[in-house]
């Protein structure tokens, strides 16, 4: 259709404005009304004065996708889906703790070897590790236990003794919380999220843009018709002259002459028709481009620089399903959203099992002293070990309950799955069809348009010639400007038609060469 190439790489941030604080006389909100004063101001002065915007397609998509409200929302979306990934994904990142206590105690003494009538002990412990987990599902923590322990007792070797315990800890799932599936199901649902909200960012991308090329060639067809209208005009003006001269020579009846006066004032009202329909389809062009927000342009006449062109596609309802199963955002992301739900059963399913931990410890410790001798001590003769199981089974039937509302809820998105994929091929049969039948309306309407304009052109030297009337010569010209309008008609709707075609397969932004950066 164009033959300009567009290489858009869309990447719409976040734009923060940063106002300073007022100050104390100042009241509050007043930076953010003179901002509007000014806006308005600007608005007010460029209305006065005669702009022209000379414009192609090309220029409208980009205008489009620029501040688009809608779009700047959805852009953000994908970025919130990221973070939830980098969220998810926190669940495996390593974790520093450090403990440090001190406890004094003073109470009865229980025994006459602890030596004293109040027994008092001081307590001081400094413990770190670091602990985490893996995607096996596996938790691990290395750490060092450090203590000083002093007290009233006789019999206390050291006194004060001082302890250091490096130890590893693992704790392996054997069953309910054990596999990677499992324990990656949160980061994998995440990012099905981001992909999806990914999906959905490009169809109202591609859904702009359609607008954007739409709202283009309905102004198109507006002026066509505006000009066809005023042309229309010029033939009835120009055979009213005619009349008139014929008419004071008594070749015509005041009834011809009445009638061609007539057929001209009622064409000069089809054309300020025309100008009214060409001002509404301007400031449709306007909203959907943006430029209604732009204070240096907003009230500027647009002139259209591109013409709709009959540039035959050929289109194959195959290939064209082929197209919308694989590029189709929405299709895409239903079938994302399946997969999530699998998942979701995968776990649902795991919770259902008992608990069962292989709980493993293996630690060196050193007593001394002092630090220094506690230190030296820690060595393999001095070991600490232990195994275990950890057993639990829940009573109830929530998870029982959870797993089956998992497979319903997959049962259910089939279904919606399964009607989206009837949908798309209907809609692409329907799109399809629409596009083949606009073509021949094109081919038709052209027909017809020059077959109308030979006619008018034979009927113009047999009116001369006077063996057609006046009536029928002012529909001769009628005939000739609805074929016109018929073909700027088909052509646009041929045109709109491939629009709608490359929206429902998906391919948009392929075909106008539109990148989206990730």
């Amino acid at each position: 259709m164009f033959k300009r190439a567009l290489i858009f790489c869309l990447n719409i941030g976040l734009i923060f404005s940063l106002v300073s604080s007022a100050t104390a006389k100042d009241k509050p909100g007043k930076p953010e009304e003179r901002a509007r004063e000014i806006d308005k101001a600007l608005f007010m002065a460029s209305g006065t004065v005669d702009k022209i915007l000379k414009i192609g397609l090309v220029d409208c998509m980009l205008y489009a996708l620029k501040q688009n409200s809608e779009i700047l929302v959805k852009r953000i979306e994908p970025k919130l889906k990221e973070d939830e990934v980098k969220i998810a994904k926190a669940d495996f990142e390593p974790t520093f703790n450090a403990e440090y206590t001190v406890q004094d105690t003073n109470e009865v003494s229980s025994s006459t070897l602890q030596g004293a009538d109040i027994f008092n002990t001081q307590d001081m412990n400094l413990n770190a590790d670091v602990s985490g987990k893996f995607t096996s599902g596996t938790e691990y923590k290395m750490g060092i236990l450090n203590q000083r322990y002093k007290s009233d007792s006789t019999y206390q070797v050291f006194n004060p003794y001082y302890a250091i315990e490096p130890k590893i800890t693992i704790t392996q799932p054997l069953f309910r919380g054990f596999g990677t599936m499992v324990n990656k199901a949160d980061i994998i649902v995440a990012q099905n999220n981001r992909l999806q909200s990914g999906a959905s960012f490009k169809d109202t991308v591609m859904d702009t843009i359609s607008k954007a090329k739409i709202a283009y060639y309905n102004y198109i067809f507006y002026l066509e018709s505006y000009a066809i209208a005023k042309l229309s005009l010029e033939r009835a003006q120009h055979l009213l002259e005619i009349n008139k001269a014929r008419y004071q020579k008594g070749l015509i009846s005041s009834v011809d002459l009445l009638e061609t006066e007539a057929a001209a004032a009622e064409r000069e009202k089809t054309v300020l028709t025309a100008e009214a329909q060409v001002k509404r389809a301007e400031d449709d062009l306007k909203l959907i481009t943006n430029l209604v927000d732009d204070p240096q342009v907003w009230n500027a006449k647009i002139e259209l620089i591109d013409k709709p062109a009959f540039i035959v596609e050929e289109v194959d309802l195959l290939q064209s399903l082929k197209a919308a199963f694989e590029y189709r955002p929405d299709y895409y992301s239903a079938k994302i959203d399946l997969k999530s739900r699998d998942i979701k059963i995968v776990t649902a399913q795991n919770a259902l099992l008992p608990t069962v931990d292989l709980v493993a410890s293996f630690g060196l410790n050193g007593l001394g002293k002092d630090y220094q001798s506690a230190l030296q001590k820690v060595n393999p003769d001095y070991t600490d070990w232990g195994i275990g199981v950890k057993f639990s089974l829940p009573w109830g039937s929530g998870d029982r309950a959870k797993y089956d509302q998992r497979q319903l809820e997959k049962a259910q998105a089939l279904l919606v799955f399964k009607r989206l994929e009837q949908n798309i091929i209907l809609e692409i049969r329907d799109k399809v069809r629409n596009a083949k039948t606009q073509k021949q309306q094109v081919d038709v309407a052209k027909l017809s348009k020059e077959k109308e304009a030979q006619n008018y052109e034979a009927q113009k030297e047999r009116y001369a010639a006077g063996q057609v009337s006046t009536h029928d010569m002012l529909d001769y010209q009628d005939k000739l400007s609805q074929a016109e309008l018929d073909y700027v008609k088909a052509l646009i709707d041929y045109n709109i038609a491939l629009i709608n075609l490359d929206k429902s397969q998906g391919i948009t932004l392929a075909k106008n060469n539109i990148k989206l950066e990730e």
